[in-house]
């Protein structure tokens, strides 16, 4: 495989980690609608609940900062395809 050709690929994934990245945000903007939603409909007698939904956007948001680490790491491999094609 050509070095322009691992660089397509690596860039493709990047794209593919930005879009996981944006999706995330937006699974955990519906999970707080949602919570807000439940806990008008129960009015106080939600607490189990919206604890779990609580949980559950907590474990979205932490997920969610994942893909930026992994884009840095495979913008660095590009950086270092690019170093050795040239």
């Amino acid at each position: 495989m050509s070095a322009a050709q691992i660089i397509a690929q690596l860039t493709a994934a990047t794209r593919k980690l930005e879009e996981a990245q944006a999706q995330m945000a937006a699974a955990r903007q519906s999970v707080g609608e949602a919570r807000q939603l439940t806990a008008g409909a129960l009015q106080g007698s939600s607490g189990q609940l919206t604890s779990q939904l609580d949980a559950l956007m907590e474990v979205i948001g932490q997920v969610g900062t994942r893909p930026a680490g992994v884009r840095e790491q495979v913008q660095a491999t590009i950086a270092k395809v690019q170093a050795l094609g040239n």
